[in-house]
């Protein structure tokens, strides 16, 4: 329909140049021939006004073929460089690296926790916020129905008394009170799991030497094979009032460290940062064991299940061997 009106249109065009030149000749003739030169002017005018018709229209014509041609042609040249720098450089690049947007403001944990299916991983590595503590049920219920939780979780001491300064509303007797209590809570969850509850529990105390560098909370999917993370800052307000940033990629087999590659992502460098940092902690642990040492900085449930409740999901080789830091 479109091309069928752009045709009328350059006939319309044409029509108006030829018309246009047509009375320009045949009244200038008139106006020449005329027995009566009362009307001379007349005749003379329609003839003018038939030549500046097709002059105006032929430019027109012209330019439109010739020159705005051009002209557009550099102006989708421009936008394509834009585009380029812009939109491939930042919006699919971000999306490449696995980029799906930003919280409208607090991470709605109550939403995540009710998605999880059973055999779903959720891993945890965040500095206390006294909000959490009100979720305990849900963690509790998402372990009955198969979900495997493994956590990182800061051990009560001075960094409590610094992060608490930061934040606001805080006192650092306050913000040390209910570290204890969100880790209370965790042992008491722990104490009602069993074996016949799908789900595990797994919680390491890790101590100031391991401040991580970000918040990151994390799930892995096992039947849809997505891996899915929030991660924040540690600003001014407490960790569960700020906006997260929202990733996903896929879910691989392989948990080797692809930062090199031309496919890594971000959420690839979150799950090996808390791969490296889990270590670390299993490490303390499982040396602890072999001098057949207490260690009561593991929360682990069910208790039949210690070794299952301090391993991740799909462990590669590369994870693996670092145990042997």
């Amino acid at each position: 329909m479109s091309s069928n009106l752009n045709i009328l249109k350059w006939l319309f065009a044409l029509v108006l140049i030829f018309g246009g030149f047509t009375v320009y000749k045949v009244f200038g003739v008139l106006a020449a021939d005329v027995g009566n030169k009362e009307y001379v002017w007349l005749l003379k005018i329609i003839s003018e006004f038939g030549l500046f018709t097709s002059v105006v229209i032929s430019v027109g014509f012209f330019h439109h073929w010739i020159i705005a041609t051009e002209e557009r042609r550099e102006t989708e040249k421009i936008f394509q460089n834009v585009l380029t720098k812009y939109i491939d450089k930042t919006v699919i690049n971000a999306k490449k690296r696995g980029f799906l947007g930003i919280t409208e403001k607090e991470l709605d944990f109550s939403e995540i926790m009710h998605s999880l299916y059973p055999g779903d991983y959720v891993y945890w590595l965040i500095t206390f916020d006294p909000r959490y503590r009100h979720y305990c049920r849900e963690f509790e219920l998402a372990i009955k129905k198969g979900v495997h939780f493994r956590m990182l979780i800061l051990k009560d001491g001075p960094t409590s008394e610094l992060h608490a300064k930061e934040i606001i509303g805080f006192g650092a007797e306050e913000f040390r009170q209910y570290n204890r209590l969100f880790l209370s809570s965790l042992e008491d969850i722990a104490g009602r799991i069993n074996e016949k509850d799908g789900g595990t529990l797994g919680v390491f105390v890790y101590d100031y030497d391991n401040l991580p560098s970000t918040p990151l909370f994390m799930v892995l999917r096992k039947k849809t094979k997505v891996l899915e993370i929030f991660n924040s800052f540690y600003l001014s307000e407490p960790i569960g009032r700020m906006p997260y940033l929202h990733w996903q990629s896929e879910l691989k087999s392989d948990s080797g460290y692809l930062f090199e590659s031309e496919q890594w992502s971000m959420p690839d460098l979150f799950l090996d940062y808390f791969h490296r940092r889990w270590m670390v902690e299993r490490h303390k642990l499982t040396t602890v064991d072999n001098e057949k040492a207490p260690y009561n900085d593991f929360i682990y449930a069910p208790a039949s299940a210690r070794k299952k409740c301090f391993s991740l999901n799909g462990e590669s080789d590369t994870v693996s061997n670092l145990e042997g830091i």
